[in-house]
């Protein structure tokens, strides 16, 4: 018997369910899990593809804040996803990899001026479970300098009309000051998407833009105040599913699958006794053709001590083309993709 993942968070799909809270699981999802736990099979790892169920994870985020850097071959976000896989792999994007998130990106173009402050969403791309935005903020008298510290909305909110989660707020995970004193900013957020392939309205809502700047007597801030509000419609992108079976070898792990967008992982709570210990702790790396490894950088999990599971997401520094990708790599153990 194999676990699906949907199956587990099917009852978390409450909008009243508040982020960071580990809701209690009904009688009958305990039950399939016991009986998954007693009776699951192992059988040869293949390549599965089919459209992604979108469910919903409401969890707590640990978020690593991203590159140093805005030197990309495009100015919207495809550009941006070239220049994070150079950053975290060390290596040049492959012409197919590009041409998988170039294929992503969804161009927007809408500004909005307030308090002397432009803001533009330039472009976005919509994942199984995450959306990611490049936004680009300008000061209407002056350039933002590039020793800008921290460059931040003191409110920043996203509704999708589709999602199961309604109204969130959100952060801004990255930033950089331009050569021409723009501020870049990339706003991620995962969520859960009602299944169906009709296009996603987006709502954003931002207040209070700050920059800070490091002085030798702390942080100095500038450029405060203003409102902005952005609707657009962004379509949906086809996203597959890789399962994985269980190695023999493993404890305490459950179910692993991945996507372009995600590593999901279903493991035992407490989870310090799991086995490979890089799942509980995040090691975790998609091996491309060349050998090149891409790392995750988002994960959100959920945990529930009743149930005695922890139902985990790790995110993709960068989208990924399954077809290139020929293992995942967590801690020192590989399991391959055939």
């Amino acid at each position: 018997m194999n676990m699906n993942l949907k199956d587990v968070f099917d009852c978390y799909n409450d909008e009243s369910i508040r982020l960071g809270e580990a809701p209690s699981v009904s009688d009958d999802r305990v039950c399939a899990l016991t009986n998954t736990k007693l009776g699951k099979e192992n059988i040869i790892i293949k390549k599965v593809y089919r459209k992604l169920p979108m469910v919903l994870v409401t969890v707590f985020a640990a978020i690593l804040l991203m590159g140093a850097g805005f030197i990309a071959s495009s100015d919207s976000i495809d550009g941006w996803f070239k220049t994070q896989w150079e950053e975290v792999t060390g290596e040049e994007m492959s012409n197919t990899q590009y041409e998988y998130v170039a294929s992503l990106s969804q161009y927007i173009g809408l500004s909005q001026s307030s308090d002397g402050v432009t803001v533009t969403v330039d472009s976005a791309t919509l994942g199984d479970d995450i959306i990611y935005v490049l936004i680009y903020v300008e000061s209407d008298n002056a350039k933002f300098a590039p020793n800008v510290s921290i460059a931040r909305f003191d409110t920043a909110a996203i509704e999708l009309d589709a999602a199961i989660t309604r109204f969130s707020h959100v952060g801004t995970s990255w930033q950089y000051t331009d050569e021409n004193g723009k501020v870049c900013l990339i706003l991620e957020k995962t969520f859960g998407l009602e299944n169906g392939d009709e296009p996603v309205d987006v709502t954003l809502h931002f207040e209070d833009f700050c920059a800070y700047y490091a002085e030798d007597t702390g942080l100095t801030g500038t450029f405060n105040g203003g409102v902005w509000d952005f609707e657009f419609t962004l379509e949906r992108t086809e996203t597959h599913l890789i399962e994985f079976t269980i190695p023999e070898t493993w404890s305490g792990v459950y179910e692993l699958s991945v996507s372009e967008f995600t590593l999901y992982a279903v493991y035992d709570y407490p989870s310090y006794n799991i086995y490979p210990r890089g799942l509980y702790l995040g090691n975790i790396y998609a091996i491309t053709e060349d050998g090149t490894e891409i790392r995750t950088s988002l994960s959100y999990s959920i945990s529930d001590p009743d149930d005695g599971v922890t139902v985990a997401q790790y995110h993709w520094a960068v989208p990924l083309d399954l077809d290139e990708i020929v293992g995942i790599r967590i801690g020192e153990e590989i399991i391959e993709i055939k």
